[in-house]
């Protein structure tokens, strides 16, 4: 068994050269923007191939992230990048779009694809899975435990990635919807404002009760080493390069420590990592998915050294009160209660009593030009250091061309977009029957559904209702028109639960299913009449669609997150399946595995009123807004441009049989019965 590699994040040049100085094996940058940092420096075609060359002269290799999901006008983007990047050759392709995997399959077989975190792969099944679509390597969740990843590593000869450091997220990556549900940054595109990170109250009590710690399982990692796992991961391409050369230094000498040594040397790796400016550390969920330390929520959400509190704004000015010594180049972020969005910035100058000081102590009060919405009160994190040694991001391209060739590929582009992605001719058909489907998780509201004048019915098959309906049987009319739904999350130790089940299900005659993770396709025991795809696919281009199209799916549930620009341009392309709209219900914008501190059931408001609702299921906490998504004022919109499939989702919420007619009656009038939102449809999805 090879030791696992040290892989290392590199948002910009900078943390490049770092993480190679102290001792990465690997080290993977974005893409452009259509990677999961977008709002990270990231580098060009001609950037990744100096890098490459470079990294590998140093024995290094090179993993690129091009895992945005992908919208329908970005296809040419993404086969122009694939184009160069087969020529460029990097050691690894980290993707999340099916999209991507398919125009790689079918053109650029040479590129080496690695299953991002975001495609939500958390147990064998799903690991199978992609190992069955030509996938090389799996980043799996970071919701598992030592003993899950040991059972997942034990069935696999795929290579499987882990993270051991860095930040965590209260959601599973690739089903939080938050960010994008209260203002169109989707997470999955890589431009996520990190609503989790807020201050929010529930009753009498407030907190960061979302905001996890940042993960470090640097006193783990003689126990992990164990395990048959490729890839040891730093996350961090939003930090500074002085975070990247203190994460990699630490975890590089607990690596290389020889048998016995190993107490000595995490000892004096935490003593690096404390330069690596960060949140509280915790272990995660390697030790138990319910860690009290994951979340502390009295701890304020930001990253960084607490360093001063805004006292003041005039003008251009602002005034700080330091709680930590400061100098010029320290990189600082402001942080507020009240906003999303925190702005980042580096000191150039301080003003001291009239003089210009390079340095100021704790409890001084200081001069700074103001930045962009600074308000008094806002508190200051220090989230990095300025050391002179290091060259500047200039200096070190200049190194970089002096010590690479010029790339051969950057002009080069591949015309292909005819071949994967053809357009339908512009003829208008006559617009189709409506079709409507009926989401479901209370058995009890089954028979009332079933009459209630929806077409089909998705029945959540959770644990208690597959129990149920395998021991009756149902008759042929009721049974054809159901789908059932299998949850996102299925954890390891209920993987032979739901195959038995499912495969029992079949027997019985249950030939219709929705799948919602890449692990479904490997539960059924012969392939069923039906399947749909989930919205959890995140599907917002047609090739995403023709893949799972490929996969013996008919049917498709578009992305909550698409805006109505994207639609009009998707819908059209579709062909072969059918795309089915989400038109009202209460998305999960959080589905985690952790417990939170409010009680269940009970409100919890954030600071722009939003207010969220929170149960516990399985496992796993589902946080919904009170506010419905509901798109029934636009239905011949929608029709119009060729979806007349509606979804109505009543999972998450308190419905009663006596509620089915004012709901058929709110589709009729194509009016929403209550206040809703359209979530992105009618703003940008960015």
């Amino acid at each position: 068994m090879n030791p696992p590699e040290l892989l290392a994040p590199a948002g910009n040049i900078e943390s490049f050269f770092a993480a190679l100085e102290n001792g990465a094996d690997a080290v993977y940058v974005g893409y452009r923007h259509l990677n999961a940092r977008a709002l990270a420096a990231n580098f060009t075609l001609e950037d990744i191939a100096r890098l490459n060359e470079y990294a590998h002269r140093q024995g290094v290799k090179l993993y690129v992230a091009l895992n945005a999901a992908v919208r329908e006008e970005e296809i040419e983007q993404v086969v122009n990048a694939l184009s160069g990047l087969s020529q460029v050759k990097p050691s690894g392709l980290i993707i999340q779009d099916g999209a991507i995997a398919r125009l790689c399959q079918l053109h650029f077989p040479n590129l080496k694809l690695h299953a991002s975190t975001l495609m939500t792969i958390h147990n064998s099944a799903g690991v199978e899975q992609l190992q069955s679509m030509g996938f090389q390597r799996v980043v799996l969740a970071r919701e598992l435990t030592i003993e899950e990843l040991a059972r997942i590593a034990a069935s696999t000869t795929l290579e499987l990635e882990v993270f051991v450091h860095g930040a965590l997220c209260y959601s599973y990556s690739g089903l939080c919807l938050a960010s994008s549900f209260y203002g169109g940054r989707s997470s999955v595109r890589g431009r996520c404002v990190q609503p989790c990170r807020r201050l929010y109250r529930s009753g009498k009590q407030q907190g960061y009760f979302f905001s996890p710690n940042d993960l470090s399982a640097i006193d783990l990692i003689p126990r992990l080493r164990q395990l048959r796992l490729a890839a040891f991961k730093i996350e961090g391409r939003m930090k500074p390069s002085s975070y990247v050369a203190a994460v990699v230094r630490a975890y590089r000498l607990v690596l290389d420590a020889p048998p016995g040594d190993e107490t000595e040397a995490i000892a004096k790796a935490r003593r690096f990592l404390r330069d690596a400016y960060g949140r509280k550390p915790t272990q995660g969920f390697f030790i138990s998915p319910q860690r009290g330390e994951i979340i502390t929520p009295h701890r304020s959400g930001a990253s960084g050294r607490l360093a001063a509190k805004v006292e003041w704004v005039r003008g251009n000015r602002m005034g700080l009160k330091l709680s930590c010594s400061l100098s010029l180049g320290d990189r600082l972020r402001l942080d507020s209660d009240e906003e999303m969005e925190k702005t980042a910035f580096t000191i150039r100058e301080m003003v001291l009593k009239g003089k210009h000081p390079t340095v100021a102590s704790t409890g001084t009060l200081v001069s700074l030009p103001r930045i962009r919405d600074a308000r008094r009160g806002d508190r200051v994190f220090k989230t990095g250091s300025k050391s002179g040694k290091n060259p500047s991001a200039a200096k070190l391209r200049r190194f970089l061309k002096e010590k690479t060739s010029t790339p051969q590929v950057v002009a080069s582009r591949v015309v292909v977009e005819t071949k994967i992605a053809p357009k339908p001719k512009g003829q208008r058909q006559d617009r189709q029957p409506t079709t409507l489907y009926l989401r479901l998780s209370n058995l009890a509201l089954l028979n009332a559904a079933l009459e209630s004048g929806f077409d089909w019915i998705l029945l959540q098959a959770t644990k208690s209702n597959l129990n149920s309906l395998s021991k009756r049987k149902m008759v042929f009319t009721k049974r054809s028109r159901i789908f059932w739904g299998l949850p996102a999350i299925i954890h390891e130790k209920d993987m032979e639960f739901y195959r038995e089940q499912v495969s029992k299900m079949q027997q019985m005659g249950h030939e219709r299913w929705l799948v919602a993770n890449w692990a479904h396709f490997r539960l059924f025991s012969r392939p069923p009449e039906a399947i749909i795809a989930d919205y959890t696919f995140n599907v917002l281009n047609s090739q995403s669609a023709f893949l799972l199209n490929e996969m013996g799916c008919q049917r498709v549930i578009l992305s909550l997150e698409s805006d109505q620009n994207n639609l009009k341009k998707l819908a059209p392309a579709i062909k072969g399946l059918t795309p089915l709209a989400t038109v009202f219900g209460w998305p999960s914008l959080f589905t985690s595995r952790l417990e939170i501190k409010p009680r269940e059931g009970s409100a919890i408001w954030g600071s722009k009123k939003n207010r969220l609702q929170h149960y516990r299921q399985a496992g796993l906490t589902s946080v919904r807004s009170d506010l419905p998504l509901c798109l029934f004022e636009h239905l011949i919109e929608l029709s119009e441009m060729g979806v007349v499939d509606f979804v109505v989702d009543l999972r998450g919420q308190k419905f009663q049989n006596r509620d089915f007619h004012g709901l058929m009656r709110g589709l009729e009038r194509q009016r929403c019965p209550q206040p809703h939102s359209t979530f992105n449809y009618l703003g940008k999805l960015m």
